[in-house]
């Protein structure tokens, strides 16, 4: 008869066993493997950097639940979407758009923003006494929470992300995601605050009318599929400055060209002109090396021909020829006695004894 002890330690190893392959010597439990949804993750920033710059995406999920709903809870809705997503039920799928909120947010996401309904509130006396927060779960009451923070920002542009550093994608256990990215958002300052006293001499007072714009960080965590569980903004609401419509004008003339060139760098077509450049290159160089082959070839056939018997300068070794040549003339002056008298200096000396 075993005692609870030893009962203890047979259920432990039937345990192990259970997790180990060929006897149990060793476990080879493996995590079940995700597919890489890095990109999709970066596609799915971009969407969120768009419903955050249109909130009428946000009016239109809310409506469209309220239309489509026949459920009691979030929940059976989402069930309903789902299911009529992939056989095209009640919803009526083939024939009408999606609202983007649905495709960008999964059902039970979480987001936390500000709690201010006024812009007095957030970028006024809670620039002093910190911000309160509000967090939200479900499709429509994240909805009416972006609602209700954009309005803050009435005609915010958010579709500005700072690159570098872009986004920082981590992978996580069971296939999910934490990002965090960057962005600035502009919008027209609709608000008249007094001056204060206390304020720096180098910060610049803001009115009624002007564009200003703040850096927004992004932190949010996606599931395995690339859509969004939990977002939450963060933000500095004493860091705001002024901006000029030209310059934003230029700014977005250029991050337009940043971002064809990547995707013409990343389109099929840019890697056959690659191709093609490289080919064309290598011929090039094989029509050098041909070229020089046959000049080459040219100039031995002309050597032969005249039977390598120049000893002039431009010949092929004519130069280490004529020095041999020189060096052997010079050496056969030296051979000369010392007393040898040219014949040049024997008629100086006849004609100077004329003279005398």
């Amino acid at each position: 008869m075993s005692t609870p002890s030893q009962t203890a330690f047979q259920a432990d190893d039937e345990t192990r066993a259970s997790l180990s392959v060929g006897g149990g010597n060793s476990s080879t439990f493996t995590p079940p493997l995700f597919k890489d949804c890095t990109e999709t993750v970066h596609r799915m920033h971009s969407l969120l950097m768009h419903l955050l710059s249109n909130p009428d995406e946000f009016e239109s999920a809310i409506t469209y639940y309220k239309t489509k709903s026949t459920t009691n809870t979030l929940s059976d809705f989402q069930g309903e979407f789902e299911k009529s997503t992939d056989v095209g039920g009640s919803f009526g799928i083939e024939e009408e758009e999606i609202p983007i909120v649905f495709m960008v947010f999964a059902h039970d996401a979480e987001v936390v923003l500000p709690q201010a309904h006024t812009a007095s509130q957030l970028f006024g006396y809670e620039r002093e006494g910190g911000i309160e927060l509000e967090a939200a779960s479900g499709i429509v009451s994240l909805c009416q929470l972006f609602l209700r923070w954009l309005a803050l920002l009435p005609g915010g542009d958010h579709t500005h992300i700072i690159e570098p550093p872009g986004l920082t994608v981590m992978k996580i256990a069971g296939g999910r995601y934490r990002v965090t990215a960057a962005h600035r958002v502009v919008w027209t300052w609709n608000n008249e605050f007094l001056a204060d006293p206390a304020a720096s001499p180098n910060q610049a007072e803001l009115h009624f009318g002007d564009l200003v714009q703040m850096i927004v960080v992004d932190v949010f965590e996606t599931d395995c599929d690339g859509r969004l569980l939990s977002y939450c903004p963060t933000f500095d609401n004493r860091a705001i400055s002024k901006t000029g419509v030209s310059v934003e004008r230029l700014r977005k003339g250029s991050s337009k060209i940043k971002s064809q060139i990547k995707h013409v760098a990343n389109s099929q077509a840019a890697v056959r002109v690659n191709r093609a450049a490289s080919m064309l290159g290598r011929m090039s160089f094989r029509a050098v090396v041909t070229v020089k082959d046959s000049v080459q070839k040219k100039i031995d056939e002309k050597r032969k021909e005249t039977g390598n018997q120049s000893s002039s300068p431009t010949d092929g070794k004519s130069a280490k020829y004529f020095e041999n040549k020189l060096d052997e003339a010079n050496g056969g002056s030296e051979l000369k006695s010392d007393n040898h008298i040219s014949e040049a200096e024997e008629n100086s000396i006849k004609k100077r004894q004329q003279l005398v």
